[in-house]
């Protein structure tokens, strides 16, 4: 059996006749370079400095293997190694510093900003929110005024006017880092933004983006917030969110408040009525989905893609799933209300008697969900055309709650028939009580048949 020496001068030729261990590894130590020596092993001869530290902790530090180094390259990288842990350097920390760092370098490169992006999406407002369309409708406008851009910016003119300044290009974020883009370059897009022509230019004439940037900033804020305590980001690497800087530099604006709605203490109120009627002439699906929106005080995202299993005839009731707050909601159906969906129910039975063909209540072909299109402005567009008065789906609710409070319904009535978020102990025995809810959706739609009637009647006095 080969006996190992201890300390040889390591030499090609040393080495060379220097047996592999395949039981044990050992260890020969060079004469001519003290703390430098070779680790023979089964299949390897690697090239080691084996030194104490200053503080007396011994330090084996690998240099690399025979044959990939000479004896003479190993030396010299020997060398420098020991002159290290003379100076109380570990030579084995930095490595394994230099590796973690080389790791978090790659990771952060991978992080981009559509990393994060999709990460809070996904996460947030997906697995935990449920992923309402409206939400994620808006996220991905976050993602397009984070990618490239070509923008027409404004600017006013000696008479206090918006007019056309220059086009600039906006290069990507969606691939470069999140943690490497900055407050200044954050607020620098954000002020383009603000002086940015819109993709559609108002009757009114030329003014700035208002909203829409401001609410993928808000997303962009909410991604960051969301990503920093997940990551640890704050503790470990000292970072913040850069989307800070505009409330710092106090860009966040108010947006104007809507008030628009039917006016239903004008002769307005009979002139759409009268153009909703008119328009079931030509759409009946779509007039059907207006005014019953407008009766139950809906939510386009929770009327449009509404099915005929949800309504009960027997007890006059539609239930509502998972809507925007995250909760469900059983109403009940007032007369008019309850006449539209018999009448559309009748309209079903001729073509789809088992609503398998054709679940949607407001079923709609020509879409692509099968559905009638929730914002429904095309139709929103012709009744303004019949009646000179435009509203949104989201103006109906105004409407209904504008005649609610008007008829003095308890507030919390008023709340849940509008599906707000409502965390009053009370709430859950109040809401049982399906009469009240009935007598509030009667009430309101009492109003506005009186209050067409109403002004019809002024009309064909005056003519």
């Amino acid at each position: 059996m080969y006996e190992f020496p201890d300390k040889v001068k390591l030499t090609k030729s040393e080495i060379d006749r220097l047996p592999f261990s395949p039981d044990k590894q050992k260890t020969v130590h060079d004469t001519q370079l003290p703390g430098f020596a070779i680790r023979i092993g089964s299949a390897s001869k690697t090239f080691i400095v084996y030194k104490r530290t200053p503080y007396g902790v011994p330090k084996r530090v690998t240099i690399g293997r025979y044959g990939h180094l000479t004896v003479d390259q190993a030396r010299v990288l020997a060398q420098q190694e020991l002159a290290k842990i003379a100076q109380g350097i570990d030579p084995n920390q930095v490595k394994k510093e230099a590796i973690e760092k080389h790791k978090k370098d790659a990771q952060v490169e991978s992080q981009t900003l559509q990393w994060l992006l999709e990460e809070y999406k996904q996460e947030h407002l997906i697995d935990e929110k449920g992923g309402k369309s409206g939400t994620l409708t808006s996220m991905k406008s976050c993602m397009d005024y984070m990618s490239q851009r070509t923008i027409t910016l404004l600017k006013k003119n000696q008479n206090d006017e918006w007019v056309i300044d220059r086009k600039i290009e906006l290069e990507s974020w969606l691939n470069r880092p999140f943690r490497q883009i900055t407050r200044e370059e954050i607020l620098e897009r954000f002020d383009y933004f603000n002086r940015a022509l819109p993709t559609k230019i108002s009757k009114k004439g030329l003014a700035p983006i208002v909203r829409t940037h401001q609410v993928a900033f808000t997303l962009l804020n909410s991604a960051y917030n969301f990503i920093i305590p997940r990551l640890q980001l704050d503790e470990k690497e000292n970072f913040r969110n850069p989307v800070d800087v505009l409330k710092v530099y106090k860009r966040w604006k108010a947006t104007n408040v809507k008030t628009r709605h039917v006016e239903f203490q004008k002769v307005e109120i009979a002139d759409w009525w009268n153009a909703i009627e008119k328009y079931s002439e030509v759409n009946p699906v779509a007039s059907a989905y207006i005014l019953f929106s407008l009766l139950q005080a809906g939510r386009s995202i929770d009327i449009a893609n509404m099915q005929w299993s949800q309504v009960d005839f027997e007890l006059n009731q539609v239930t509502y799933f998972e809507t925007k707050n995250g909760e469900d909601y059983t109403f009940p159906i007032s007369k008019l209300a309850c006449e539209i969906l018999k009448k559309l129910w009748e309209i079903h039975l001729k073509i789809d008697k088992e609503a398998k063909e054709y679940p949607f209540v407001f079923a709609y072909p020509e879409s692509e969900t099968g559905h009638i299109p929730q914002d429904a402005r095309h139709h929103f567009k012709q009744l303004e055309e019949l009646s000179g008065k435009f509203v949104s789906h989201h103006d109906l609710r105004r409407t209904w709650g504008s005649a609610a409070h008007l008829m003095q319904a308890d507030g919390r009535i008023i709340n849940y028939c509008l599906k707000h978020k409502m965390t009053d102990v009370n709430v859950r025995y109040l809401l049982r009580n399906q009469g009240t809810i009935l007598d509030t959706l009667q009430t309101v739609e009492n109003f506005f048949i009186s209050q067409v009637e109403k002004f019809r009647q002024i009309k064909t006095t005056k003519n």
